[in-house]
């Protein structure tokens, strides 16, 4: 257990050692996949305040329920339901970032996907990172199956699982078979959004004055 514990330490760290969110806007987390056990922070912990005393063990049940079987004493964060939504439909990754990084955010407020326009995109994942369905929300109690269903329904338009995806005006999700493509993948999708929003920023200036 103490192994997946530090993996999830240094998984959410790698949040703003990379500078891909500010204040508490991120999240990061790791499932042992032989136990069915999902490690996450703690609600309200800072990713780079992440320690042994505030990491939270959950325990997978039937219908993405769960059981707190480390920290018991704390409430895991907010996001654990949708990553376990995310394991439960993804079984080849064993980690996830959730970020609200500049530039993928901005991007998924503007609804736009990064096309891959440049080598420096395809080099990483020749086509477009994916942009989670449109969804309407009647209630709060729907929002964590409503965002898995956004994603699972794009996700369904790809041929091979992509390595992260834009939450629809939220943030940024990535994911990868260990937590160093996870920080990879999370690190290359802020990237590639930069690029692709300057060159969008610089391609409309030049246009207009033509």
């Amino acid at each position: 257990m103490i192994d997946y514990i530090k993996k999830t330490i240094t998984l959410n760290k790698s949040i703003h050692q990379n500078k891909l969110s500010l204040l508490n806007f991120g999240n990061g987390s790791v499932i042992d996949r032989k136990k069915n056990i999902v490690f996450i922070k703690a609600s309200g912990v800072l990713p780079n305040k992440a320690n042994i005393k505030n990491i939270v063990g959950v325990k997978l049940l039937k219908n993405n329920a769960y059981k707190i079987i480390y920290n018991q004493n704390l409430i895991p964060s907010v996001d654990v339901n949708l990553h376990i939504r995310i394991y439960n439909y993804l079984k080849n990754i064993n980690s996830i970032i959730h970020v609200h990084s500049c530039f993928g955010t901005i991007l998924s407020q503007l609804k736009i996907e990064p096309k891959c326009i440049g080598t420096t995109h395809a080099d990483f994942y020749n086509k477009p990172i994916p942009l989670s369905e449109e969804f309407k929300l009647k209630n709060e109690k729907q929002y964590d199956n409503n965002i898995f269903l956004s994603i699972k329904k794009r996700l369904k338009k790809e041929k091979n699982v992509p390595p992260g995806i834009l939450l629809r005006s939220h943030g940024v999700l990535s994911w990868g078979k260990d937590i160093n493509k996870t920080i990879e993948n999370s690190v290359a999708i802020e990237f590639i959004s930069k690029l692709y929003y300057h060159s969008l920023l610089i391609k409309k200036n030049i246009n207009v004055h033509k």
